[in-house]
């Protein structure tokens, strides 16, 4: 059997495939004058072989090839000449890289000059929706790197390929970056958004970016039928990491375009050029507004425990960012982090990319059972290789496991995994290092705690005592941006009193627990007497389910999403080899019996159930709802030990049904919130997605409920979600499930779940009349990004017990970038409107060093307009719904 590799150049629009269809059509799109030819191969970060092998590949073979056909079209007329586009990334770190020799940079630097070798304004492709903001601005600066270091123009266009659905934080992303235009190319397996095929597609701040959209890699030289310009794309893509064309396939190519469109021109050229030229035209494009939820986003949930990390820790990195710059603005001299912030947003950018591991065709893709226990024995069993060193061994062969190396395809896995690993050893580093020397600089003296705000707003919330585990404290009113402090003294001891009641009073909740499914069977609001949970709904609020999938399920799924229903499309999409149904029928599993116990403290009363029986599952499993007694919230969290690994399709959910009558979803999705009845193009994902801050279930009259997760990024509205796709579903129920694990996929995600973890998600009621969207993205930022501790003893220092940082007026504005400017010199400020609400805003600094003006820059460093007066430390300024803004600090001389 061909691998899937091989099989993917002859699905996607390879040039010499292209030839093949197009001899077959016999129509030209009259309306067509000229026909832009941009060649590009698709970038797997892994894939078809270890990631450094698959760099190698790109600095050596794929280079040497690329500069033979460029140097080779160099005497032709321009438009003749061969360009080939290459993501910023792989260009950036990789072709241009330390490892490249002298000899062949040259020659890659004269390309690159020359235009033949042309960088798109994108790292790679990503899973969009996994990534925050700020991770998706710096992913940017590779291309914009190049264009400075070379000389040349901002790029103005990008392309992603392969994962189906971006989410529609893109058309802002981009807009406010200066790129004017995206290609986006499909899985050709994969079900699709019906975009039109060129058309207008507005962000949810308003911003718009010309987008072409392929159901396929790219695109025929061939116009399509309805094609509505005269410049037209032909998107010439070569399969994964599969490299360039040869001279021979680009003759043949423009011998079929002579003879077969006569009087068309061809130009070989970039997306630059042809962006420039369709929009001269200025056409005439229907405009898009919505989001696109991905079909692949599962694959977040096969990597759990690292996925919780990447949640955790991404927020971190611009509190990093800013609380260095605070410090040496209070007078605290600090070593520069920019370099080390690089290297944490570029890793995880890596763990954002959309291959997470070798293709599982060289693993034990079609062994379920004892035959994939077997597989397994004897990948245990294979030698490590000496050093370390996995890249030289053979891939293992799912058809001739006797031969090659299995834990080399496991050893993929592990890679993927360190990148984002490898950005919490970066902050988990820097971060408290800063905060407890921010603590030793309080006038305080002796034992102390120092309680750090990272968010630009006022708030309170718990901490955990940081010398004595599970004894909390509840700090009101830091400033925001800013601190307190406290000594030991001025923390109150907490005492602890214990029950097995399951129900019980809280400030402000009556609540009961269910022991038998195990979780809230009624909570209730003591301000207004509502019900909260939905005593209908076939579970209880922080349920745990799991779900075992069969035959019946997959294949029900893969009959109506996949567009090819044999070879590498079963293969990838599908499970061939698993259990029948009759034998291995879907299962829906949770514990039937749980012990309680209740510790009521003055600052919180904590319940933790425990199961008695797990069915094999797991080692064990406990779930612990905590009722702050100073705010009006419950953070549940899942904790497994020792989850038993099980190939068969299988998902974990936490369960959260809501007495909500006639209910409004609102998703708090990278870009901006969502109503998932309104907001979704027809053939995205609507049965599961990725949020940016939480969801939240509303009535008419805006009462609700709402949650969000630290450590989750994946729910489903209105019911369990794996395994599911349609046109038109839309969530009636007013319940949210969260997904804890999944092994969906069947090609390189990870197959299997095991080891211990835990994942938490906060809920909250929401009052009647207010603002949706603002309660959603406060409390959800809130829960993402704690409170952050530092301490010291010893000696006072000089800053005050109490200070404020850098404060922006109102709520649900995130700084996302307040430190050096990654695209040149200074320091610049980063915010992002996270609320829906435009208006003006004002920003105030806190800093010892006075702060002349700001200066109004774009997403990639370059000025956009007038510099603002900083009068009395503060600025104001118009800033739009959902819309990033940009600042470059002039201090005074």
């Amino acid at each position: 059997m061909k691998s899937t590799k091989i099989l993917l150049l002859l699905l996607t629009m390879s040039v010499s495939t292209a030839i093949a269809q197009q001899q077959k059509k016999t129509r030209i799109n009259p309306k067509v004058t000229d026909i832009w030819v941009v060649f590009k191969t698709h970038f797997d970060l892994g894939f078809t072989d270890l990631p450094e092998n698959v760099f190698k590949r790109y600095r050596e073979e794929m280079m040497d090839n690329a500069l033979a056909v460029i140097e080779k079209s160099a005497t032709l007329p321009p438009e003749k000449r061969f360009a080939w586009t290459v993501s910023g990334w792989p260009l950036q770190a990789q072709i241009l890289g330390p490892q490249q020799t002298p000899e062949r940079r040259v020659r890659i630097e004269k390309a690159i000059k020359t235009g033949a070798l042309v960088v798109h304004g994108l790292p790679f492709t990503t899973h969009t929706e996994s990534l925050d903001y700020e991770d998706l601005v710096r992913g940017l600066g590779y291309t914009s790197a190049i264009t400075r270091k070379y000389g040349l123009p901002m790029t103005i266009s990008a392309k992603m390929t392969d994962v189906p659905s971006h989410s529609w934080v893109m058309p802002t992303l981009l807009h406010h970056a200066g790129i004017k235009f995206l290609q986006l190319g499909c899985n050709p397996a994969s079900q699709y958004p019906r975009f039109p095929e060129l058309f207008w597609w507005e962000g949810p701040d308003g911003s718009k970016i010309l987008c072409n959209y392929t159901p396929l890699y790219g695109s025929d030289i061939r116009p399509t039928e309805n094609w509505p310009c005269k410049n037209y794309l032909a998107m010439q893509m070569t399969g994964d990491n599969h490299g360039p064309p040869s001279s021979q396939e680009i003759d043949k190519l423009l011998a079929f375009a002579a003879k077969e469109m006569p009087g068309v021109k061809i130009h070989f050229g970039t997306l630059d050029e042809f962006t420039k030229a369709v929009l001269a035209e200025h056409p005439d494009l229907p405009t898009v507004k919505g989001d696109c939820p991905d079909t692949w986003i599962h694959g977040l949930q096969s990597n759990p425990e690292e996925t919780k990390t990447a949640r955790n820790v991404r927020p971190l990195e611009s509190a990093l960012d800013a609380l260095n710059t605070q410090l040496n603005g209070w007078g605290i001299p600090t070593a520069s982090v920019a370099e080390k912030l690089a290297k944490a947003y570029e890793q995880s950018l890596l763990y954002g990319e959309h291959t997470w591991g070798m293709n599982a065709e060289y693993g034990p893709r079609y062994s379920y059972g004892d035959d994939w226990k077997k597989w397994m024995q004897e990948a245990a069993a294979e030698p490590i290789p000496e050093n370390g060193n996995y890249a030289n061994l053979k891939n293992s062969d799912a058809h001739h496991t006797s031969t090659g190396s299995k834990r080399k395809w496991l050893h993929s896995y592990d890679e993927k995994r360190q990148y984002i690993r490898n950005t919490n050893d970066i902050v988990s580093k820097e971060l408290p290092q800063r905060l407890d020397l921010l603590a030793a600089s309080i006038n305080k003296k002796g034992k102390r705690v120092l309680v750090y705000n990272p968010l630009p707003w006022k708030r309170s919330g718990m901490i955990e005592d940081p010398w004595k585990k599970n004894n909390y404290y509840y700090i009101q009113d830091i400033p925001a941006s800013g601190y307190v402090s406290y000594s030991v003294e001025e923390l109150k001891e907490q005492n602890i009193t214990h029950s097995e009641q399951p129900s019980f009073s809280t400030p402000y909740f009556d609540v009961t627990f269910d022991l038998t499914k195990g979780g809230i069977s009624s909570l209730v609001e003591k301000s207004t007497g509502r019900q909260l949970v939905d005593k209908s709904s076939a579970y209880v609020m922080g349920q745990f389910l799991h779900e075992r999938f069969s035959t019946q399920e997959v294949d029900k799924w893969f009959n109506a999403y996949s567009r090819i229903k044999d070879g590498w499309g079963l293969n990838d999409l599908g499970k061939p080899g698993m259990l029948d149904a009759e034998k291995a029928p879907y299962l829906a599993f949770t514990p039937n019996a749980w012990k309680i116990d209740v510790a009521r403290t003055n600052v919180s009363d904590i319940v933790t159930l425990t199961a008695v029986e797990t069915a094999g599952h797991a080692e064990n499993y406990t779930l612990t709802f905590t009722f702050p007694r100073n705010a009006a919230y419950v953070d549940v969290a899942w904790t497994v030990t020792g989850k038993t690994p099980d190939k068969q399709p299988e998902g974990g959910w936490l369960c959260f049904p809501f007495n909500v009558q006639q209910p409004t979803f609102t998703i708090g999705r990278p870009g901006g919130a969502i109503n998932p009845a309104t907001d979704i193009i027809p053939g995205c994902n609507r049965y599961l997605m990725a949020v940016n801050s939480g969801v939240a279930i509303t009535q008419p009259d805006k009462s609700g409920m709402a949650l969000a997760s630290a450590d989750a990024p994946l729910i489903s509205p209105g019911e369990p979600g794996l395994w599911k796709w349609d046109m038109d579903y839309v969530p009636t129920t007013p319940a949210v499930f969260v997904n804890l694990y999944n092994n969906m996929w069947n090609t390189n995600f990870r197959l299997w779940q095991d080891g211990s973890w835990s994942e938490s998600v906060r809920i909250w009621p929401v009052d009647k009349g207010t603002s949706t969207v603002a309660n959603l993205v406060q409390h959800s930022w809130e829960t993402r990004l704690p409170l952050l501790t530092g301490t010291a003893e010893g000696a006072a220092g000089k800053l005050p017990a109490r200070q404020s940082g850098v404060a922006v007026s109102g709520t649900g504005v995130l700084i996302t970038a307040f430190g050096e400017n990654p695209d040149g010199n200074g320091t610049i400020l980063r915010l992002w409107e996270q609320a829906g609400i435009s208006g003006i805003r004002k920003v105030t600094f806190n800093d010892q060093k006075k702060i002349k003006s700001v200066v109004p820059i774009d997403l990639r460093g370059n000025k956009t307009g007038a510099a603002i007066a900083v009068k009395n430390g503060s600025f104001d300024f118009q800033l739009g719904k959902y819309s990033p803004a940009s600042f470059q600090l002039v201090y005074q001389d």
